[in-house]
């Protein structure tokens, strides 16, 4: 995890893109990151689709997320942020985790990064949506980094309670799910739907965001 240097003039533009008082373990919020992301999103009628974890580094700030490719991995924040106007992306915080911050230790992770960095870094995205596999998803590195640091965000939801109409489920999200280990053996989505799926729990950006344990900070 070799971070790159940056010049002034780059280290005056990521430290501009940050439009608010960041700090390590803010939580970034923004859509198209990934297609599955945005698939859950449009099907659970979520606000947000992708969620990632800020941390400071040599270079300037850079966000922990999960990508569909690559899997648990970072990138400035000026790049995962760029082209979005202030009203494309969220920004919340943990007040609970935070109490320890000293703004004069520039290089302080916070407690909320610990997991997604030295335990799950580069493990692949999970689009089998199961906690606790060992791959992530972005809500669920979220999640799994939080309850590390004794923050709990909210209570994984059964999808039987987030999908209301299953014959007319979002066609992405529903090739995903099709190809899920828990429909192998069964002749039809339906049939797997109904004894295996539903009953399967995930977390939510919308879930970790009403869970009580997070402020907005921007914008």
């Amino acid at each position: 995890m070799a971070e790159p240097e940056l010049g002034q003039s780059d280290y005056s533009a990521a430290m501009a893109e940050a439009r608010w008082d960041w700090r390590p373990g803010d939580l970034i919020f923004r859509d198209k990151i990934n297609d599955i992301d945005d698939a859950i999103k449009r099907s659970f009628g979520l606000q947000w689709a992708s969620v990632g974890i800020l941390r400071p580094s040599s270079g300037g700030p850079r966000v922990v997320f999960v990508d569909q490719s690559d899997g648990v991995t970072e990138e400035m924040l000026y790049e995962h942020i760029e082209g979005l106007s202030p009203h494309e992306y969220a920004v919340y915080r943990a007040p609970d985790l935070n109490q320890d911050y000293d703004p004069e230790e520039q290089m302080w992770p916070g407690p909320l990064v610990r997991f997604a960095l030295f335990i799950a870094y580069s493990q692949p995205f999970d689009d089998q949506f199961l906690l606790g596999d060992g791959a992530f998803y972005n809500a669920e590195l979220v999640y799994a980094s939080a309850m590390n640091a004794g923050i709990v965000l909210g209570s994984p939801i059964k999808l039987r309670n987030l999908v209301t109409d299953v014959e007319n489920m979002d066609p992405e999200l529903r090739k995903v799910l099709e190809a899920h280990r828990y429909c192998r053996y069964e002749l039809a989505f339906e049939d797997c739907w109904t004894y295996n799926l539903q009953d399967q729990s995930i977390v939510t950006t919308n879930s970790m965001i009403s869970s009580g344990a997070l402020e907005q900070v921007y914008p």
